[in-house]
């Protein structure tokens, strides 16, 4: 019988859920709104357990189980069995996620934080497999990055390599969900593009519609405000690349959607501030440093929910 993991991905605006096979394809997806910004988990929880439940019977004995891998927003503790710090979804804070579901589903659970999760994703099914240093960067309602060495993350405290978003890019920016200024999450995360947008537009615009704008090219306030956040994006990540000395850095989550436009952004802020640096690494050091390349993600928007069940395919030698 296929082996399959019972996935789950909870986002600050959105949860994913869906069974993964080790190709890393998914069936029976599904998305529910996450709503967590209060202080009681349970309605959360009880919605997550019962579109389980139901995709457990639709799937009926279709495959087995392998168990349930979930991503969380959020820093994790360090036996990963929740979030203990989660700005855009309060109500999970403190809460036993992996207790709650061994208990519900008599599965073998793992948690990752969604950070991680995005970089395990993104190494196993899109475009990290066989870099040694890589660092996956993941821009969606939150903001931040994950470095993984030879496919293990780097992982510092909270589940992940360091709360990387907060990393200050602006003393004098607006405060992000944390009460932290200028930070990138402030900056090039959903509420940012939108703050930005509603400047620009005059009114109220939805992130993903400035996205799909920029994208497709025939916008240029659109195009604009894309290549701010790709230049800010291009600025952390010079920041971080100078700790992590990454050889290859992918963009990932939804805003990663805007494509050229934020790449070269990106790419072009990373040369101006450290791109020499980088070079003469690269050539005076007898390959003990690399140049660094940044790159679109190919894990595609479910790249966590992909990530989380890394480990379960892992521990039975299917990965």
């Amino acid at each position: 019988m296929d082996a399959r993991v019972l996935a789950f991905d909870v986002g600050g605006t959105s949860t994913k859920i869906g069974l993964i096979a080790p190709d890393g394809s998914i069936s029976h997806f599904r998305r529910i709104p996450t709503q967590a910004s209060g202080h009681d988990p349970m309605p959360f929880v009880s919605r997550l357990i019962a579109e389980l439940d139901t995709l457990l019977t639709e799937s009926g004995a279709s495959f087995h189980i392998l168990g349930i891998g979930g991503s969380m927003h959020g820093e994790i503790d360090d036996a990963r069995r929740g979030p203990v710090i989660a700005g855009n979804t309060p109500a999970l804070r403190g809460f036993d996620m992996r207790g709650a579901l061994e208990a519900r589903f008599n599965l073998p659970v793992t948690l990752h934080n969604d950070l991680t999760a995005h970089g395990l994703g993104e190494y196993h099914f899109g475009v990290g497999r066989g870099v040694r240093r890589f660092m996956c960067v993941a821009a969606g309602t939150g903001l931040g990055a994950v470095l993984l060495v030879d496919g293990a993350p780097f992982i510092t405290q909270g589940g992940n390599s360091g709360n990387t978003g907060l990393i200050i890019l602006d003393p004098e920016g607006p405060l992000d969900s944390n009460g932290i200024r200028g930070s990138a999450e402030a900056l090039c995360g959903v509420p940012g593009i939108e703050r930005l947008a509603a400047e620009h537009y005059g009114h109220p615009t939805m992130a993903h519609d400035v996205i799909a704008r920029a994208r497709d090219g025939d916008d240029p306030i659109a195009v604009a405000i894309m290549t701010q956040v790709g230049a800010w994006l291009g600025q952390m990540i010079a920041s971080l690349s100078v700790i992590y000395y990454p050889h290859r850095v992918a963009l990932t989550g939804g805003t990663s959607a805007a494509g050229a436009i934020l790449l070269e952004a990106c790419r072009a802020e990373f040369e101006r501030l450290v791109g020499a640096f980088f070079r003469d690494l690269a050539q005076n050091t007898d390959g003990q440093f690399q140049d660094v390349e940044i790159i679109l993600g190919a894990g595609g928007a479910e790249t966590a929910l992909k990530g989380a069940a890394v480990e379960l395919f892992q521990g039975h030698g299917l990965l």
